[in-house]
């Protein structure tokens, strides 16, 4: 049996022995939120998209090597050595496609008396009891770990034609995403994670996955919730009305600059030339006043924070005009993202802070691209970068 997961997460493939593993054949139905190809006879051809694709990675994954706490600890480190100090943190409480069998909460607090960074985790919960049972243990881990919130998807990725759109593919006429976010079930466990000190945050990249998740939101704040508590993650493609719509809402977009380096060859083509106007759009976001927080979406694309700034600014050349001034971009990956995980400036505390080797204001966005932290300080103590060297690259 054999399964390959894209690298976003959100689509896999598995040959014939690894479909009959899985017990996926031409009767199998199409699962909620998911769906598996098929060719002209309606039997499953092996591409399986969002939860499909989970069908596939629950009967295989213990033919994966594990992920253990060694791995979690050199991997934080690696992160500091970019100039890190805090992470927002996602993980499942059973089970996750990066992890190989076991859960990825276990690992997490395996490994937390050791981590290095701060870890503030969201949480992949198929309930509210299971959320308030990793709150639990997250608050108790002994290490720089603590819970963030709930994390739920509301669609998939735009590489594999699951983000959820209004209207069709530019390059897939027929294809329009996968709407994943059921209300009722996102209610129960946003007041579950709201109820527990935490915050609300939903995946959603194509602009009906966002509507609806902005749906949600609104809801929310109608009944009482504070806006600062919700996030979207992505926040990709928007039409204009919901880009000030997150300004009014003052629901935070937690953005992924990274996203338009690896896209670049095949953006416009996918999204077409009108809605590209509006994918991505840091600039109108921040102009509606809508909160924004920068990240990498790693291991989706490379965590380094520089880059990421670099990226913020000159947009990789696409749609420039929606790019970030220096001050902007480098409060993106700083006080804004430290906002977005409850994090504030505390002067009298040790101190949490990156030295780097050149300005990140003033430097061009060439320059950040090879740029280095030359040291990260948490909690008043220098992280040692030993065998992070490969992240550097």
């Amino acid at each position: 049996p054999v399964l390959l997961m894209r690298y976003c997460g959100h689509v896999a493939v598995a040959n014939t022995r690894g479909l009959e593993a899985a017990g996926v054949g031409a009767t199998t139905p199409d699962p909620v939120g998911g769906s598996f190809d098929r060719d002209e006879a309606g039997v499953p051809n092996g591409i399986a998209r969002e939860t499909a694709a989970e069908i596939l990675s629950g009967a295989l994954r213990g033919a994966a090597p594990p992920i253990n706490a060694e791995d979690v600890v050199a991997a934080a480190t690696a992160l500091a050595s970019l100039g890190i100090t805090a992470i927002g943190g996602i993980v499942g409480t059973t089970t996750g496609c990066w992890a190989g069998p076991g859960s990825e909460l276990d690992v997490l607090l395996a490994a937390a008396p050791d981590l290095p960074i701060r870890v503030a985790t969201f949480v992949i919960a198929p309930g509210p009891e299971e959320l308030r049972r990793a709150a639990e243990l997250l608050e108790g881990s002994g290490g720089p770990v603590g819970f963030a919130g709930v994390k739920m998807f509301g669609d998939g990725s735009l590489g594999g034609h699951t983000a959820a759109m209004l209207e069709p593919y530019a390059d897939a006429p027929r294809e329009r995403g996968t709407l994943r976010l059921d209300r009722d079930h996102a209610a129960l466990l946003a007041d579950a994670a709201l109820d527990l000190g935490g915050r609300v945050a939903i995946h959603a990249i194509g602009d009906a996955a966002n509507r609806r998740a902005l749906d949600v939101m609104e809801s929310l704040i109608e009944r009482g919730a504070d806006p600062a508590r919700l996030r979207i993650e992505h926040a990709s493609v928007l039409g204009e009305p919901d880009i000030e719509r997150f300004g009014r809402l003052g629901v935070t977009a937690s953005v992924q600059p990274a996203f338009l380096a690896s896209e670049t060859s095949w953006l416009e083509s996918r999204v077409g030339p009108d809605r590209l106007r509006h994918t991505y759009p840091f600039r109108s976001l921040h102009r509606a006043g809508a909160p924004l927080a920068g990240g990498s979406d790693c291991p989706v694309e490379p965590p380094n924070p520089l880059a990421g700034i670099a990226a913020a600014r000159d947009r990789c050349g696409i749609v420039p005009e929606q790019g970030l001034d220096g001050d902007q971009a480098l409060a993106l990956f700083t006080d804004w993202a430290a906002r977005s995980i409850g994090t504030t400036a505390d002067f009298e505390s040790r101190a949490d802070f990156t030295v780097l080797d050149r300005d990140p204001v003033t430097a061009s966005p060439a320059d950040l691209r090879t740029a280095r932290a030359v040291a990260t300080v948490v909690g008043g103590e220098t992280i040692r970068f030993e065998g992070a060297a490969a992240w550097q690259a």
